[in-house]
């Protein structure tokens, strides 16, 4: 199976090593960042400084930081950290950046800061979208390693997984996400295929990919949690580790 530009959807051991490194080493950077998020400080400062942790590890970004404080949080790419927004004494930090490591393989990981004493709307919303990820990570670990095995399974399909997760939100009472559930990577941050509702693509072992569900509550505030993984022939290994407990500064 390809990805654009002749890139392979099935990695080579060689190159899940690479990325497992990537992957390494953005968490090393988010157990770096988080300590350095407080009331007065700018998304700007928080999004260079990221990527000067990175570079110092003799490493590249995968992908512009993505940094954002309150409502910006409710905007899925927020691309510009801006200068001007300042982190407040009760905040919402949505953080959303990969290195770029051996062999120009990337990682992908998104987690979610609250300063102070987080609002119960927060809360809930942070918690539904955890359960949400989660259950794609159980399915994906427990359906593949009881199919694996049987010749008729060809692997998992990224639009029932999508559907499951989307449905699980909506349940909660929460909008659906405006974006696929996630997406392969490698040389390039995003590969295809997709774990899209538009398209049924197969996920099948060696692909390394991201499983990213989020809430987005325009102008109000958004949340996400992703993490990059691979499927294996027994199961689901997760290359990015950082916790996903709730994290107060």
């Amino acid at each position: 199976m390809e990805s654009p530009k002749g890139f392979n959807a099935i990695k080579r051991d060689d190159e899940i090593t690479n990325m497992r490194r990537a992957a390494k080493l953005t968490d090393q950077c988010y157990a770096y960042i988080v300590p350095r998020i407080k009331p007065g400080v700018t998304e700007e400062e928080i999004a260079r400084d990221i990527e000067t942790f990175i570079k110092n590890q003799h490493a590249e970004l995968a992908f512009p930081v993505i940094v954002a404080f309150g409502k910006n949080t409710s905007i899925v790419h927020h691309l510009k950290a801006s200068r001007y927004v300042k982190c407040r004494k009760q905040e919402i930090v949505l953080l959303d950046f990969g290195a770029k490591a051996a062999g120009g393989y990337c990682s992908d990981m998104t987690r979610m800061v609250f300063i102070g004493k987080p609002k119960e709307k927060w809360k809930r919303a942070y918690q539904t979208v955890l359960e949400a990820q989660t259950l794609a990570i159980h399915f994906l670990d427990s359906c593949y390693h009881v199919t694996v095995h049987d010749s008729r399974i060809s692997g998992v399909s990224g639009a029932k997984l999508d559907v499951m997760v989307r449905e699980y939100i909506e349940r909660a009472g929460f909008p659906p996400y405006p974006h696929s559930l996630g997406h392969c990577l490698g040389k390039e941050i995003h590969e295809l295929p997709r774990l899209s509702r538009n398209k049924d693509a197969q996920i099948t072992p060696g692909m390394v990919f991201t499983i990213e569900p989020g809430i987005y509550i325009k102008g109000d505030y958004g949340i996400r949690i992703e993490d990059t993984v691979c499927l294996k022939s027994d199961g689901l290994d997760i290359f990015t580790r950082s916790s996903k407990e709730l994290t107060i500064v």
